[in-house]
């Protein structure tokens, strides 16, 4: 949790986990704004008494929930707890309005950078796997004396039968911890009898 202050009302910030109860568990569930929740007052809090009663313990009165939106997609709530009952001003809730949309905007860059993260490890998996399979293609073709699409067919066919993996069975082979003459080299074909 962290704190900033409004003249003249003391407010706390809190983005919380939506696991919990609260207002902005419904905030985030609706995407509606709630400003001005009277904790002390039982009808305003009856979805939630036990987080209304931990918030008068903490020493909270007063209480809104400002969804963290962008368009129509909604990311989150964040919570304003004010130790006075105060109205906040228009000043204080444009702030806060800005706060959660700055906020809304750095979590969804965020989750933008992480899926982007994700993307190229995978990316960069697989290229590594492709060159690890190229040169096993080549390395087969070289010590059978056949043809690169020959070579690929008969490591393919081996790691299938076997249920390997290709890019697992050519890391072994480039690592000299497996040993190629387990794999049938394909049939010698005439050079008069190949296609093309």
């Amino acid at each position: 949790m962290w704190a900033f202050g409004v003249a003249p009302a003391q407010v706390a910030v809190q983005v919380l986990g939506l696991d919990d109860q609260g207002p902005y568990v419904e905030c985030y569930r609706t995407g509606t704004a709630r400003a001005y929740i009277d904790l002390a007052w039982a009808e305003a809090t009856v979805g939630w008494p036990r987080f209304a009663a931990q918030a008068r313990e903490t020493g909270y009165v007063t209480t809104h929930a400002i969804p963290l939106r962008m368009h129509s997609r909604v990311v989150g709530a964040l919570n304003l707890f004010q130790t006075t009952s105060q109205l906040l001003g228009d000043d204080a809730i444009a702030l806060a309005q800005a706060f959660a949309d700055v906020a809304t905007i750095a979590i969804l860059q965020q989750r933008t950078l992480e899926q982007a993260h994700v993307v190229n490890s995978r990316l960069e998996t697989a290229l590594a796997s492709r060159v690890l399979v190229e040169q096993v293609k080549g390395v087969l073709a070289e010590r059978w004396n056949t043809s690169v699409g020959d070579a690929f067919a008969a490591l393919r066919s081996y790691a299938r039968a076997r249920h390997l993996r290709l890019s697992d069975l050519a890391t072994r082979i480039i690592a000299d911890a497996f040993d190629t003459a387990a794999i049938p080299a394909p049939a010698k074909v005439p050079p008069g009898d190949r296609p093309g």
